[in-house]
């Protein structure tokens, strides 16, 4: 209880409030306490300023008109409080959150400590070396992100993340018309082992699909030869399976922790403290990722297309196109059966 008063003769306002514990509730994977809050304001009476009652009236009259000058009025008001107290066990979300409320001390959103164009760039790699403190620094899966490829212009736009070994990912509009085709061919895509040495392939064709073409968003470029070993292609799932397994509420207060890479050399993790701005013009097709143990999963790009059976498809159909034998170039699916859905 708490509250503040002055004294009546030139009282203003009062609040009391009080909070009661209404126990705990679920929705979905997050478990929240949940609170009933009560506050009161105590006002000052309305006939407070009046002037004091004739003295000709009748004394019970008069005491009336005293007494309702110091007078209040009540003003009270219900709220329920939610506060985020954990995830359930077992849930996916609590499997990310309890792996990653470990690895965020001195971690930081920048992913490159150099990412730069050298003078007689692109004829010459890029200058490159990874953050180690960044919140992605020692994960599978991260030298999968392509930190610098031969037409970005800009660094950090239209970004190549590795599905294969022989195929990278990129935003569908904006490239070029619906279909197969070797536009790019001959351009160089550089990926950054975790060691800091620089990987260079080259683009043989590529596909583009686009959401008035075939309903779809994305580019996927063939190389000319396979990534070493040294790079870790990517593994995916789908976007609907990761959010049909996480609490995304309105309601309740919960963490949701996904990363998202951006143009500008940063990972957001969407937490506080780790969060920035990841839909920029430029940032389309930059990898959306789930953060497992020790791992990075890709679920999509930044507005653009999940994987899925159709972009499978047509990596096959780019393979076939320069006799390489698909079997061998199929991406590597994570499964999150063993996780219960929620929406």
């Amino acid at each position: 209880m708490q509250g503040w008063t002055q004294t009546a003769s030139t009282l203003v306002a009062a609040f009391y409030s009080s909070t009661n514990s209404l126990g705990l509730q679920t929705n979905g994977s997050a478990v929240v306490s949940r609170f009933a809050y009560a506050k009161t304001n105590i006002l000052r009476s309305p006939w407070a300023d009046t002037a004091p009652p004739p003295t000709t009236l009748p004394l019970d009259l008069q005491e009336q008109l005293l007494a309702r000058r110091t007078q209040t009025v009540a003003q009270v008001y219900f709220f329920t409080n939610f506060i985020f107290e954990q995830f359930v066990p077992g849930s996916l979300q609590s499997v990310v959150w309890t792996n990653l409320i470990t690895h965020t001390n001195g971690r930081s959103t920048v992913v490159w400590s150099q990412r730069t164009h050298p003078p007689k760039w692109p004829k010459v790699p890029p200058l490159l070396r990874w953050n180690d403190q960044s919140l992605i620094w020692g994960m599978k899966g991260m030298s999968a992100l392509s930190p610098c490829w031969e037409v970005e212009g800009t660094p950090g736009v239209i970004p190549i993340t590795a599905l294969t070994r022989r195929h990278g990912y990129t935003r569908g509009h904006g490239i070029r018309q619906d279909g197969f085709g070797n536009t790019f061919v001959g351009k160089h895509v550089w990926f950054l082992s975790t060691d800091n040495q620089v990987v260079q392939v080259e683009v043989l064709r590529e596909v583009v699909r686009t959401l008035p073409g075939s309903g779809r968003d994305y580019t996927l470029f063939l190389f000319n030869k396979d990534l070493p070993v040294s790079i870790s292609p990517m593994r995916v799932v789908t976007a609907k399976d990761v959010t049909s397994r996480y609490t995304l509420s309105d309601v309740f207060p919960t963490p949701c922790p996904l990363f998202y890479i951006e143009q500008q050399g940063n990972v957001s993790a969407n937490l506080p403290g780790f969060i920035v701005q990841t839909y920029k013009g430029g940032d389309s097709g930059s990898a959306n990722m789930l953060p497992m143990p020790g791992e990075l999963v890709f679920f999509g790009g930044r507005t653009t297309s999940p994987p899925s059976p159709e972009m499978q498809a047509d990596m096959d159909a780019l393979c076939k196109l320069e006799g390489l034998n698909p079997a061998r170039y199929q991406m590597q699916w994570v499964d999150l059966l063993r996780f219960a859905k929620y929406q």
